[in-house]
């Protein structure tokens, strides 16, 4: 038990040798306090017939502790201890305590016993020397005096020694704090050389914070304001082995652990013991396999609030983050703040500059659509009622390529789209001319390719009556009306991974963003749409216009096949369950119905079938082309030399089409015979096999538009249905 004896104050030496205190006091004239500190050390050792002396000094209110001097040894820096109760209650009570070395802290202890001879139960007598900014406890270890006259010398001593000890202590503080605040500008300088890239400045942010208060880990997270959630990008290789090969992103609940109470309370954090706090959670406090003992975790600000936090973890070397370390974690969060929003809007800067470049390049291919051309599609008296217009397996290619914008234009007329949105007729034929000159003259992803589309979503409205039905709104049906024409406009017949490969202008605008195609359509759609005389849309309320922008988003995203992948699981849930007027199950059906429009050349006849498949493989094949020219490899399906067509065709139609369909077949029964039609297309592409066989692979495009293709065709069906027959009537007579 800790034993402790007050002392009466006085301003006079009773116990002391005022010489030897006058000495003391006169040679008091060093540059740093671990010198000082060994001259008192010594001297009180003496007087009190001490085996060792030394301090501990303490910061503040009592929150952070250190020991630089043992005796008359400097240690090799200055090292943290934990303020422990024992420590925090001998600086409450201001006289002196005394309790046996082996009750300390094992981190105490094993800084002072290295010092100590190693008998047992040494005695330490505690005294307390408290001010404002900075306190001591002068710890006297196995004095042969009583504590009563200990405590006595120890007072008279800092009497006098301690005014020239604490502005001693204070100013190496002040020029730490100098230094540190010197290196954070130097950090500030470098980050703000970075602002042209949100990841690498994030990394040399994290970086420079572990250099500025040598932490061992460091984190930021940025707020994702629309989801409400931490976002962590990080280089999973670089937390142990210096590996940046690959980005990583976590998210997380915004209210989630120490960072989740930071974000709430906008204040900083510093967890002495992470552990031990109530909040702590390792998920998102510390990072995989670290064994996290402290954390000081703080809010990243701007103007408009907090938009992300930082994490750092671990003090190298100390037990805990300091005062010091709070100061400069926040001044680093200010100059981090101000840098990242530097960035985000450096970044819209060098976007505009992309979107600018491709309005340039999209002006010049393309033409403006002049009055006299609304004035002919709107006078248009050729015919346009085709009787098969309707059908679902209808094929657009019966129709004359100058007659396509009447008929779209019709389409609209004929759902009731025009008089129940109030769309202006020079409007609408302003828009249909628009998109029509917004496709590129490509083999395959062309104006027909998205008049296909659009009449299949026609035919679909009027055949399922999705919206008698309940399945769509009239909104809903009309943008996917919408979609089928604008889907894919300005396609360079390439795809997402060329782009991206690639480093093309469209690559940089949305390879972040993912769907790089699909996202270049919709701002092209939106062009047209921002374009004046062309926004068909204008009539609705301000809620349904900003409603049927965000449906036309989702249609067009939807047409990635890397998407409709991707949530193949989600909708197969859903068609085995679909429930109308269920937003999630809406949302579904509606990007399958648009995948099933995209992909609708598949339920026509077989001859519009080879067309197809020629211009998609004459797209793939150039692409194929231009990659081997970059020195790249292209896949199979892009390299005319290697690319087996009917497999390549049973492939895409068994992976896709066939569990599209069948989908829709579950939601939708009336469109349960489109999956008939793909299994007879399916046959015939397995009955091609042995004739492409026969030729070189190369010759593939040649063998699929050859006339005689059909013919051997048949025969192989043929041969294959006498066949069957055999072996059925060996089966019968056996």
């Amino acid at each position: 038990m800790a034993t402790q004896k007050r002392v009466p104050k006085r301003k006079s030496i009773q116990n002391s040798d005022p010489g030897k205190i006058l000495d003391l006091v006169m040679n008091l004239n060093d540059d740093t306090s671990s010198q000082l500190q060994i001259k008192i050390n010594v001297y009180l050792r003496e007087e009190c017939d001490a085996e060792t002396v030394f301090l501990v000094v303490v910061h503040g209110v009592g929150s952070e502790a250190s020991i630089e001097v043992i005796g008359s040894k400097p240690l090799s820096r200055k090292l943290k201890i934990c303020m422990t109760q024992k420590l925090t209650d001998v600086l409450k009570s201001t006289v002196e305590q005394t309790d046996l070395l082996s009750n300390f802290d094992p981190d105490f202890q094993a800084i002072v016993a290295p010092f100590l001879s190693k008998e047992p139960k040494k005695r330490v007598i505690m005294c307390p020397i408290t001010d404002k900014q900075f306190s001591i406890i002068v710890c006297v270890v196995a004095p042969k005096l009583l504590e009563e006259q200990v405590a006595l010398i120890t007072h008279e001593c800092f009497l006098f020694c301690w005014p020239v000890l604490n502005k001693t202590i204070s100013l190496e503080y002040e020029c730490t704090l100098k230094q540190k605040c010197q290196q954070l500008l130097r950090v500030a300088r470098r980050l703000f050389t970075q602002v042209a890239s949100l990841e690498t400045l994030l990394q040399i942010a994290m970086e420079q914070a572990k250099q500025l208060t040598k932490a061992e880990y460091c984190s930021v997270m940025l707020v994702d304001v629309d989801r409400m959630e931490l976002v962590q990008k990080y280089h999973p290789g670089s937390i142990q082995h210096g590996d940046d090969t690959e980005t990583m992103e976590h998210r997380f609940p915004i209210s989630k652990g120490i960072t989740g109470q930071v974000i709430k309370t906008g204040t900083l954090m510093n967890c002495k013991n992470a552990k031990q706090h109530p909040v702590y959670d390792p998920e998102i406090d510390c990072y995989p396999g670290v064994d996290c003992k402290s954390i000081l975790c703080f809010p990243i600000r701007e103007q408009t609030g907090i938009i992300g936090v930082g994490q750092l973890i671990n003090k190298i070397g100390d037990p805990y983050f300091d005062a010091m370390d709070e100061e400069m974690a926040l001044a680093f969060s200010i100059y981090c703040g101000v840098c990242i929003m530097h960035s985000v809007v450096y970044q819209k800067i060098e976007e505009a500059h992309i979107r600018n470049a491709l309005a340039n390049e999209l002006v010049m291919y393309h033409m403006k659509v002049g009055d006299s051309e609304v004035t002919r599609l709107l006078e248009c008296t050729g015919f346009h009622n085709h009787p098969h217009i309707s059908s679902l397996h209808f094929n657009p290619r019966a129709l004359p390529m100058r007659e396509l914008p009447c008929y779209a234009y019709k389409m609209f007329s004929d759902l009731g789209f025009v008089k129940k949105f109030n769309i202006k007729r020079h409007t609408l034929a302003r828009f249909v001319l628009h998109v029509k000159k917004g496709y590129r003259d490509v083999p395959y992803h062309s104006w027909l390719h998205a008049f296909n589309v659009a009449q299949w979503a026609f035919a679909a409205l009027a055949n399922y009556q999705l919206v008698a039905k309940g399945y769509f709104t009239d909104l809903q049906a009309l943008m996917f009306l919408i979609a089928g024409l604008v889907h894919d406009m300005d396609h360079r017949g390439t795809t997402n991974s060329f782009q991206i490969q690639g480093k093309t202008t469209l690559a940089a605008l949305y390879s972040s963003e993912g769907s790089v195609m699909e996202r270049h359509h919709l701002a092209q759609a939106m062009c047209v749409l921002n374009t004046e005389g062309c926004d068909l849309l204008e009539p609705l309320p301000r809620r349904d216009y900003d409603r049927a922008i965000m449906m036309l988003r989702d249609y067009i995203l939807a047409t990635d096949l890397a998407t409709y992948f991707k949530n193949l699981n989600e909708y197969k849930a859903v068609s085995f369950d679909f429930q109308k007027g269920n937003r999630v199950h809406t949302s579904a059906l509606q990007s399958l119905l648009m995948n099933a429009a995209d992909l609708s050349d598949q339920l026509k006849d077989w001859g519009s079938v080879k067309k197809t498949a020629a211009a998609v493989l004459t797209e793939f094949f150039k692409q194929g082309d231009v990659e081997k020219s970059r020195g790249e490899l292209p896949v199979s399906i892009m390299d005319r030399e290697k690319c087996f067509i009917p497999e390549l065709e049973i492939e895409f139609l068994n992976a896709t089409c066939v569990p599209l369909f069948d989908m829709l077949g579950r939601i939708i029964p009336k469109s349960q015979p489109c999956q008939k039609i793909i299994e007879n297309h399916m046959e015939r592409w397995e009955a091609a096999k042995p004739v492409f066989a026969e030729v070189p692979t190369t010759a593939g495009l040649s063998v699929l538009l050859s006339p005689e293709l059909d013919n051997l065709i048949e025969q192989n069906l043929k041969e294959k249905e006498r066949r069957a027959l055999e072996a059925e009537g060996q089966e019968n007579g056996e």
